[in-house]
C-alpha cells in the first residue's frame, strides 16, 4: 500500500471516530430562555409575554389580556415589582393573576359558575430551531392552595401537557418535549386553579432549551425544595449550579492553600464573618471561611463531600446552620436529624478535629416574638448531639440581645444577619471556649 494512500485512509478514519464521539458525547443542549430570568426583567424580555384570560377559554390566545409591570416601594423598604392589571385607582386588581419578580404565580378565586382564572406566561420563537425544543427542569411549588393548582402546557394554542400540584414543600416536576419550532412558534404555561371558584398559585422554574434531534435531557432536577436527606447543590432559578459549584470549588482551593487549624462552615450569617476579626484573635490557626449564602444543611453536606478536610491539619471545625431550613418548612427534628448526619461527615473527613457545635441564632427584633417559637426547641436538638469530647455545643444567641431580650439593628441590622457590632459580641461569648479547644500555640 503506497504511503501517501495509507496516510489519507487513517486521516479518514480517525475524522470518522472523531466525528462519531462528537455525535455521541459533545453535543450539548442550548438554554433558549429562562422563566425566572423573564419575570425579574422590569420590561417584557425579547419573545416574552405574560397575560392573563378575562374572557374566554386557554385555548383562544386571541382573547387573552396582557399583564402590567407595577413598581412599588414603601419608604424603608426595598423596591417590590410584580405583574398583574391595574385597577381605577392605580392599584393591582385582585381579581386577576399577578406574578412577583421571584416567580411567584398568584391566581385569585372566582365564581363557583364562572371561569377559571390563569396566570399564561408565553415565550415566542424567534427562529426555527435545530433540534428538537423542551420544556425542562419545570418546577411549580404549590405551599398554600390545598385543592391544588393546574399546569397547562400549550404550543401555538394547543394543549401539550396538563398536569396539577399538590399542596406540598416539595414541588410538582415536569418536563416537555414540544419537537422542532419553526420561528414564530409559541410556547404557553398557564398556572391556575385546579377546581372552579377557587384560587391557585405557587412558585414557578422552567427553562426552554434546544437538544439534538434524537436526544433528551436528564431527567428534570427539583430546583426549589429538597429533601433533608438529600446531599445538593444549591440551584440558580433556571436549574444550573454552575456558580454554586464554582464558590465551592474556589473555597476549597482557598482551604488547601492555607492549611487552617481552624475552619468555620455555614451559611451566609457564617460568611460574613469580618476576616480581620477572625485574624485579630485567631490569626495564629490560619482561620479559614467556609461560609456560603443561602446555604441549608443539604447544600452544606453536598459542600463537605467536595471539601479536602482531610488534607488539612484542621484542630477545630465550629458549625453553624440550620436557620434557612427553619425558614422553608422544615421542622426542628428533620433539621437536627440533618445535622447529626452532618457531625458525622465532618468526624469522616477530620476524625482528629473538635466540632463547635452553634446554636441557630435568634430572627427578628427580640429574643421573643414568632419568628423563635422553634429557634429554641432547634437548639434544644441540637444541643443533645453534643458528648463534650467531640462535639461541643454553645449557644451565642442570648449574647446579641439587650438585657430585655430585645436585639438592637446595630446588631443585625435586616433582624438576621449580624454586623459588626454583633460580631464583636459574638467573638468575646464564642473565644473562651474556641480556646479551650484548639492547642495551645
Amino acid at each position: 500500500m503506497r504511503p501517501l494512500y495509507r496516510f489519507r485512509k487513517l486521516f479518514r478514519l480517525a475524522f470518522l471516530i472523531s466525528a462519531t464521539l462528537f455525535t455521541i458525547v459533545g453535543a450539548r443542549s442550548e438554554v433558549l430562555t429562562s422563566f425566572w430570568r423573564a419575570a425579574i426583567s422590569d420590561q417584557n424580555p425579547q419573545g416574552w409575554s405574560f397575560a392573563w384570560n378575562p374572557d374566554g377559554p386557554l385555548d383562544e390566545m386571541a382573547k387573552y389580556s396582557d399583564l402590567t409591570v407595577v413598581k412599588t416601594q414603601k419608604p424603608g423598604e426595598r423596591l417590590e415589582m410584580r405583574r398583574g392589571v391595574l385597577d381605577g385607582d392605580g392599584t393591582l386588581r385582585k381579581d386577576a393573576p399577578s406574578l412577583s419578580s421571584n416567580g411567584a404565580v398568584n391566581t385569585p378565586s372566582g365564581a363557583a359558575d364562572g371561569p377559571k382564572r390563569y396566570l399564561i406566561a408565553s415565550y415566542t420563537m424567534p427562529r426555527d430551531s435545530q433540534g428538537v425544543v423542551w420544556i425542562n427542569d419545570g418546577n411549580l411549588q404549590n405551599k398554600n392552595v390545598s385543592t391544588g393548582t393546574e399546569v397547562k402546557i400549550f404550543l401555538n394554542g394547543t394543549l401539550r401537557k396538563d398536569l396539577t400540584a399538590k399542596m406540598d414543600l416539595v414541588p410538582a416536576i415536569f418536563q416537555e418535549a414540544l419537537g422542532p419550532l419553526k420561528k414564530g412558534d409559541t410556547v404557553s404555561v398557564a398556572i391556575g386553579p385546579a377546581e372552579t371558584g377557587k384560587r391557585g398559585g405557587g412558585l414557578l422554574r422552567y427553562t426552554l432549551e434546544e437538544l439534538p434531534d434524537g436526544q433528551s435531557p436528564p431527567p428534570p432536577q427539583n430546583t426549589i425544595w429538597q429533601p433533608i436527606d438529600a446531599a445538593s447543590p444549591q440551584f440558580d432559578p433556571d436549574g444550573s449550579s454552575a456558580t454554586y459549584e464554582a464558590q465551592q470549588t474556589a473555597l476549597n482551593e482557598t482551604l488547601l492553600a492555607r492549611k487552617p487549624e481552624l475552619v468555620f462552615l455555614g451559611d451566609s450569617i457564617t460568611a460574613r464573618w469580618p476576616q480581620e476579626l477572625l485574624e485579630e484573635n485567631f490569626g495564629a490557626y490560619r482561620p479559614v471561611n467556609l461560609g456560603i449564602g443561602g446555604d441549608w444543611v443539604q447544600n452544606v453536606a453536598w459542600r463537605l463531600q467536595r471539601t479536602s478536610l482531610e488534607a488539612v491539619p484542621v484542630k477545630v471545625v465550629v458549625v453553624l446552620i440550620g436557620t434557612n431550613n427553619l425558614s422553608n418548612g422544615f421542622t426542628p427534628g428533620e433539621i437536627a436529624g440533618g445535622i447529626e448526619k452532618l457531625l458525622e461527615q465532618v468526624k469522616e473527613k477530620a476524625p482528629s478535629a473538635k466540632i463547635l457545635l452553634l446554636g441557630v441564632l435568634p430572627r427578628g427584633p427580640s429574643l421573643q416574638g414568632p419568628k423563635n417559637e422553634k429557634v429554641a426547641p432547634l437548639n434544644a436538638k441540637i444541643q443533645a448531639l453534643a458528648d463534650n469530647k467531640k462535639v461541643f455545643y454553645l449557644d451565642v444567641g442570648p449574647s446579641l440581645a439587650e438585657p430585655d431580650g430585645s436585639i438592637s439593628p446595630e446588631v443585625t441590622p435586616d433582624r438576621l444577619h449580624v454586623a459588626m457590632p454583633g460580631f464583636l459580641r459574638w467573638m468575646e461569648a464564642m473565644k473562651p471556649t474556641l480556646e479551650g479547644l484548639l492547642p495551645n500555640q
